[in-house]
């Protein structure tokens, strides 16, 4: 006899699956249906999903479909008063209300629901305020800042402009350089100026004579850790002058000024704020060791420190495998290792990335401990190796290192 605690479960996988989705098609025989098609197919679970869920259940037979639809909030009937049977044996079909086609495309598994971490209202109050306040996210490989990024920029209408740094770059890559073009009239060759990321972002929204009259740029300038001194002294001079629309001469353009949309704003990130690696947790997961000039991080507004979302991660595992088995064996695997990181036992951070890809691998093999290896282990340490196969031997039963070693391959 089927518990009210497995209906209820059966109520959380159905709703992890549905997401921000307001309709979900699924085939009769997918994986993710099988540990619950029975119960689906008995009126009592479809009552709990409406009462509970605001989900109504269809279940086409004949087309061996199965589909879940969200229930309108506002001028609906009033909720049933039938009671839920207490036996687990079907009951009589019940009329189904007809299919509405969905204009909405159904998410393939291969993506999950952005899950914003809280500070982000505080991020986008801050952006959105008529001051041009700089702002620096830092946090470790993987937590999502860059995601973050474009997710303020949409919900504040703007348009995003993204830089990488990187030890070898120079100024050119901010705001441009002159280079050869060829006159199509003419075939002649001429000296151009190819505006760089920095320029277009302040122009966004401006017209050719300069005025407002369209949206706004946002730039984001990503591992900024590793920015050379001499494009920090450049974007210095950007950020010097407190004025919403900001200015900088293109010297390589003939002393050229350009000015911003008032509405122009930065961002910039890295693992670190901008001092160097000062912690050993810091230096286990990034190079960027070289501390940036003071006078570029006094310019700063507020720094806002990001870190790996354990709910975001769960909810990103059930999303993707459809199973709350594997999600809660994975977060606990999760947990143990990211105790050993803190303990100092263990070195490469184990990120929200890694949660993806696991989780991704392991709906196409349906073995996690496979999912597990080819999507953290390679890429360990070989004493950081040990330690996770341990973890997964002592939480899935499963000798990884010896299940993927292929007898017949020497491994140099």
């Amino acid at each position: 006899m089927t518990t009210q605690l497995q209906l209820d479960e059966i109520v959380v996988k159905v709703k992890a699956l549905m997401g921000a989705q307001q309709t979900l098609n699924l085939a009769m025989s997918d994986p993710v249906l099988a540990p619950m098609m029975t119960e689906l197919q008995k009126a009592k679970t479809r009552i709990l999903l409406s009462k509970k869920a605001g989900i109504s259940t269809s279940i086409q037979l004949a087309s061996n479909t199965v589909t879940f639809m969200v229930l309108p909030t506002s001028g609906s009937a009033p909720a049933s008063t039938a009671t839920i049977p207490d036996d687990d044996q079907p009951t009589a079909a019940q009329p189904q209300p007809p299919e509405k086609v969905s204009r909405i495309p159904v998410p393939k598994r291969t993506q999950h629901s952005y899950r914003p971490p809280a500070m982000i209202k505080d991020i986008i109050d801050v952006l959105g305020d008529e001051a041009s306040h700089v702002l620096w996210f830092k946090g470790p490989t993987g937590c999502g800042k860059t995601v973050a990024a474009h997710y303020i920029c949409k919900a504040l209408g703007r348009q995003l402009f993204q830089i990488n740094c990187h030890y070898g770059m120079g100024p050119e890559s901010l705001v441009g350089e002159r280079s050869i073009a060829i006159d199509e009239k003419t075939g002649q060759n001429y000296i151009k100026y190819v505006e760089g990321t920095v320029v277009k972002a302040m122009q966004c929204g401006l017209d050719e004579n300069g005025n407002e009259t369209g949206t706004p740029g946002l730039l984001f300038i990503d591992e900024a850790g590793a920015m050379p001194t001499q494009v920090a002294i450049l974007l210095n001079r950007l950020l010097e002058s407190d004025d919403p629309r900001r200015t900088i001469t293109l010297e390589h353009d003939g002393g050229r000024v350009v000015r911003s949309h008032s509405g122009f704003r930065l961002i910039l990130a890295a693992n670190t704020c901008g001092r160097g690696a000062n912690s050993m947790s810091e230096a286990f997961y990034t190079a960027q060791t070289d501390a940036l000039d003071i006078s570029l991080l006094n310019r700063i507004a507020a720094v806002f420190r990001f870190g790996y979302d354990k709910e975001a991660e769960k909810s990103i595992l059930m999303e993707k495998t459809g199973d709350d088995k594997v999600t809660r064996t994975v977060l606990k695997f999760r947990d143990t290792i990211r105790d050993y990181l803190k303990a100092g036992r263990l070195s490469t951070p184990f990120s929200t990335r890694h949660i993806v890809k696991i989780a991704d691998l392991y709906r196409v093999f349906r073995d996690l401990p496979k999912a597990i290896n080819l999507a953290v282990m390679e890429q360990l340490l070989p004493q950081e190796c040990v330690i996770y196969n341990e973890t997964i031997v002592s939480q899935l039963g499963v000798d990884i290192v010896k299940k993927s070693t292929d007898e017949g391959m020497d491994y140099l």
